[in-house]
């Protein structure tokens, strides 16, 4: 076992973070939409599959207890260092479950009646615990693949959370049960959602309506151990059912509220969605289900009024601009070199998307000839509420060939006004100045020296 543990931390610390970053929820570029009811939870994102974007986001980014949405995690550390979750068994003893016997907020526990001696497969134990929030699966789990040692285990949890950058989160146990120092964020855990929903059997296992372990006949516990999903939201008929809605998590703690998170799927449109921190009680002290309300809340009006919206085309004309000694038309027209689309509330108008454009060549100092189709021209810049959505090549739509005539005669003023002129003007005259002077200068020279020279006699006639 102990050789087991420090294989999984090797691979923690030497698994490629490329490949984990394709599945991490981005910040920049999402496009956040308010429901128009209210959410009780203190913190909730609502992410969009089919475009890999947030969509709706409330303090994001606070710290909070996780509660039973912690053991997410424990689910992915299991399954990448379990070869054989099926194969593999484990068995229940006393001594691992006497701290919940003193665990002060005895409400927040949640049993699988798992009892000592008990022996289930890894398989059996992951179903009690993303079904139930079983607080025995969940030590089992954790004290098994952390070789004797709950917090050997919660080490390979923090290691996932950094290789993930979940930068505000810090585990301290693995059943999420209540501790100061066990925090996270919506966006953190939306995150590790994000990334689960890749990691192999995850999805079927947090998913599932129900599960019964394969021995509870033979044990006499088959009624027992028929365990149902805590997240009632696909029951038909149930006040919370939302259509499409399946499982994955749901939390409790006394100190830290009702938390949820799941996915839906409505009209090819795919959602993971992570609420944190709700009211465990009304205004009348009564218990209440806030977390499922505002995730049937916050779903029914993303199918309601979300939907993938065209922002702009790549055919769309952005304008004309001026090319000098063109062949032909003087102007080429500019388009974006590919279009923006993305999640668009019904409730918003499009045309309130700032279309900012900022050009390379301005009026006063046109586009030289020639320009071919596709040249970058200058930059859209989509901007909502201040937010900068994308950035976007404008380029010409076509070519615009230079004319020969048009060019050479255009040149004839450049060349006047060139300083190349200027200086050859400057040294000309210069050298000519010098050639005059040396020319003089030999000149009054010969002339002497001619004086000097004796005259001969003159011949006799």
């Amino acid at each position: 076992m102990q050789k087991r543990l420090f294989t999984a931390l090797a691979g923690v610390l030497m698994s490629a973070v490329i490949a984990v970053q394709s599945v991490i929820p981005q910040r920049a570029g999402a496009l956040a939409f308010t429901p128009n009811t209210t959410v009780y939870s203190e913190a909730a994102v609502l992410y969009n599959l089919d475009v890999g974007s947030i969509v709706y986001e409330k303090n994001a980014d606070m710290k909070q207890m996780p509660a039973a949405l912690t053991q997410i995690m424990t689910a992915v550390v299991v399954l990448e260092n379990c070869s054989d979750i099926s194969g593999e068994k484990i068995t229940a003893n006393n001594e691992l479950f006497a701290p919940f016997t003193t665990y002060e907020y005895q409400s927040d526990l949640r049993y699988a009646e798992i009892n000592a001696g008990d022996t289930l497969s890894v398989e059996d134990l992951l179903y009690a615990m993303m079904l139930t929030s079983s607080c025995e699966a969940s030590i089992m789990l954790a004290t098994h693949f952390g070789s004797g040692n709950e917090q050997a285990f919660v080490e390979l949890m923090n290691a996932k959370a950094a290789e993930l950058k979940m930068e505000n989160t810090r585990f301290t146990n693995a059943t999420g049960l209540y501790s100061a120092r066990q925090v996270s964020t919506a966006r953190d855990m939306m995150t590790l959602l994000n990334y689960a929903m890749t990691v192999p059997r995850f999805e079927g296992i947090a998913c599932a309506q129900s599960y019964t372990p394969a021995n509870a006949a033979s044990l006499g516990k088959e009624e027992k151990w028929k365990w149902t999903h805590s997240n009632t939201m696909s029951v038909s008929g149930d006040k919370y059912f939302c259509n499409g809605v399946r499982g994955i998590k749901t939390g409790n703690l006394q100190e830290g509220g009702r938390s949820i998170a799941c996915k839906a799927s409505r009209d090819g449109n795919n959602y993971l969605l992570v609420c944190l921190n709700s009211p465990i009680y009304d205004a009348d002290g009564k218990s209440h289900f806030y977390h499922q309300e505002d995730a049937k809340n916050i779903l029914e009006w993303a199918f309601m009024h979300l939907s993938f919206q065209s922002i702009i085309k790549d055919s769309t004309e952005m304008g004309e601009r001026a090319v000098a000694n063109a062949d032909g038309n003087n102007y080429v027209i500019a388009k974006p070199a590919s279009g923006y689309s993305c999640i668009w509330c019904d409730t918003a108008d499009i045309s309130s998307v700032q279309q900012i454009k900022t050009w390379l060549y301005d009026d006063n100092n046109p586009i030289p000839a020639p320009v071919r189709a596709g040249d970058k021209l200058g930059t859209l810049t989509l901007k909502l509420s201040g937010e900068t959505l994308a950035e976007i090549d404008l380029v010409a739509s076509s070519s615009v060939e230079r004319s020969f005539w048009k060019y050479n005669l255009a040149e004839i003023p450049g060349f006047f006004k060139s300083k190349y002129l200027k200086k050859t003007w400057v040294w000309g005259l210069i050298l000519s100045i010098l050639y005059i002077a040396l020319c003089i200068f030999f000149a009054i020279r010969f002339r002497i020296e001619r004086k000097k020279r004796p005259q001969r006699p003159r011949r006799p006639q």
